[in-house]
């Protein structure tokens, strides 16, 4: 912008005071005009102008340019430019939740927390009792591998065994119908404990037993006869 844009001081809009307010009589018109480009610091006012604010010596002027007595010391109002958007301002506007903070979304989150939670806690539920449901049928299937054939099997039947010659791939079970005790000419043979099943080989030679290998499972010894040596570790 240059020089000549610039309004030069006689046009500069000036603020109109009365005579009387200017401290004197029988003055010119325009003598109390005050130019608006400058404060009030480097304007030289009357004394009961000198408290009052540009808004108020604004309203003043107009006051007296209707014609109208000015008042003594129109009251201060502080006034804001209109808005094309202040007809969207709520003049009683609902309660908010701006004073909760992070509860607000805690709270207005309770129903579909809710929801989820059970959801996950029936199908936890759901899940656990399957799954141990599953795991003693597995179990029960493999302890008994031939139903069929245990069915046949009288509940009387003896569940021990004697051995006094030879050699034998034996079979000890803790559940019945299967041998749980082997009696050798010099010791038995039982399952240890903590063992459901095991197996192993067996060689007795002129009534005394020579060689005993585990295959699966654990067995423990007891010794009957004097002098027998043990097999197992």
């Amino acid at each position: 912008m240059g020089d000549a844009d610039l309004p030069r001081d006689s046009e500069a809009p000036r603020l109109r005071t009365s005579s009387a307010d200017a401290g004197g009589e029988g003055e010119e018109d325009g003598a109390g005009d005050i130019p608006i480009d400058k404060t009030l610091e480097d304007i030289e006012l009357p004394g009961d102008l000198r408290d009052l604010t540009m808004a108020e010596l604004k309203a003043r002027d107009e006051v007296e340019s209707d014609g109208d007595e000015a008042p003594t010391r129109p009251p201060s109002v502080r006034v804001r430019a209109l808005s094309t958007r202040d007809d969207e301002l709520l003049g009683d506007p609902p309660r908010g939740e701006h004073h909760l903070g992070r509860f607000a979304g805690w709270r207005a989150a309770w129903a579909p927390r809710w929801i989820v939670g059970s959801v996950l806690a029936v199908t936890s539920l759901v899940a656990a009792v399957i799954f141990v449901s599953r795991t003693r049928q597995l179990e029960h299937e493999r302890r008994h591998p031939l139903p069929e054939l245990e069915a046949t099997i009288s509940p009387d039947t003896p569940r021990e065994m004697s051995l006094s010659e030879g050699k034998f791939r034996v079979a000890l079970g803790r559940e019945a119908p299967a041998v749980h005790v082997l009696h050798l000419p010099d010791r038995d043979i039982r399952l240890a404990r903590g063992s459901a099943k095991a197996q192993f080989k067996v060689e007795v030679r002129n009534g005394e037993t020579v060689r005993l290998q585990v295959l699966t499972g654990r067995i423990r010894e007891t010794l009957t006869r004097d002098g027998a040596k043990r097999l197992l570790d």
